[in-house]
């Protein structure tokens, strides 16, 4: 359920407004605030944090566009629609500077408000959708540096967090450039550099150590990388 508030000086149009909104979305749409002018609207905004924000422009105490550059200024983030019983282009131009998802003429059809609500649902939830899967290549690329010393392969990945490996492998060239055996080796590769540079241990116990059991394979990708062999590096 997408929560809405609405915010307009007249009585008349919010109680119009908001059966519209109950008749147009039930499902997904639920009117959960009204106020009567801009500076009681960003007060409910702050406490009730709604999805979309339905706002006149002309009310007393602070006008709707004001109130909007403060949500931005804070923000806040929410969809906001812009009523107005003025056809001014000045109006929608600020309006539009600040990003609203549409602009909506008093009196407002319920069909166009329908469409308007539906173009906010979608737009909150691709956002919604972006922030989990930005949240999701953090956490796999922190799983990946945590346990980039074992033998870790995207179907342990996969297992691990429940997703496909060709998914996860995205998420891990989305957050990092990098596919993901080319982030793993590069991780693995610049703490073995370290090691060799750092400490006296031996190439084998640094091989295996940065998740590299096949010594000779440690060798080849390691000059590969370096145009140098372990042992040539570290002299």
């Amino acid at each position: 359920m997408f929560r809405v508030l609405l915010i307009d000086d007249e009585e008349l149009v919010r109680v119009s407004i908001g059966y519209s909104i109950s008749a147009a979305l039930p499902q997904e749409a639920e009117l959960v605030g009204e106020a009567e002018n801009g500076a009681a609207g960003l007060e409910l905004i702050r406490s009730l944090r709604p999805d979309i924000v339905i706002t006149d422009i002309r009310m007393p105490k602070m006008d709707g566009l004001t109130m909007i550059g403060a949500l931005r200024q804070e923000g806040l983030d929410v969809e906001v629609v812009v009523l107005s019983g003025y056809a001014e282009f000045e109006y929608a131009q600020q309006a539009i500077h600040y990003g609203v998802t549409d602009y909506l003429l008093k009196p407002v059809e319920e069909n166009r408000l329908r469409e308007t609500l539906e173009t906010c649902i979608r737009r909150i939830t691709k956002k919604r959708n972006l922030n989990r899967e930005e949240k999701l290549s953090k956490r796999v690329v922190a799983y990946i540096d945590a346990h980039y010393q074992e033998d870790l392969f995207l179907d342990k990945l996969a297992e691990e967090f429940g997703f496909s490996a060709k998914y996860l492998s995205a998420l891990v060239r989305e957050e990092t450039g990098l596919n993901f055996t080319a982030y793993l080796t590069d991780l693995r590769l610049n703490r073995a550099e370290d090691l060799l540079l750092h400490t006296d241990l031996g190439i084998k116990e640094i091989a295996a150590s940065v998740g590299y059991w096949d010594q000779r394979y440690f060798h080849r990708i390691f000059k590969k990388r370096t145009g140098k062999t372990p042992s040539q590096y570290r002299k």
